[in-house]
């Protein structure tokens, strides 16, 4: 399950880092469902476009 992360969380089950506010993260569903009814995080029901890439300059 997608999530977007409300709050700083660390959640030693996604990775060693903090998860900062707006990130979004994946996570098992049960322990998705216990972020989002603790009002640390969201469920995401759109898939996130990746970021644009930056221009390069013309030569």
């Amino acid at each position: 399950m997608l999530m977007k992360a409300l709050d700083t969380l660390h959640v030693s089950a996604v990775g060693p880092d903090n998860i900062h506010a707006g990130e979004i993260f994946e996570i098992a569903d049960n322990d998705g469902e216990i972020l989002r009814q603790r009002g640390l995080a969201e469920p995401v029901t759109e898939t996130p476009t990746p970021a644009a890439q930056p221009k390069t300059r013309a030569k």
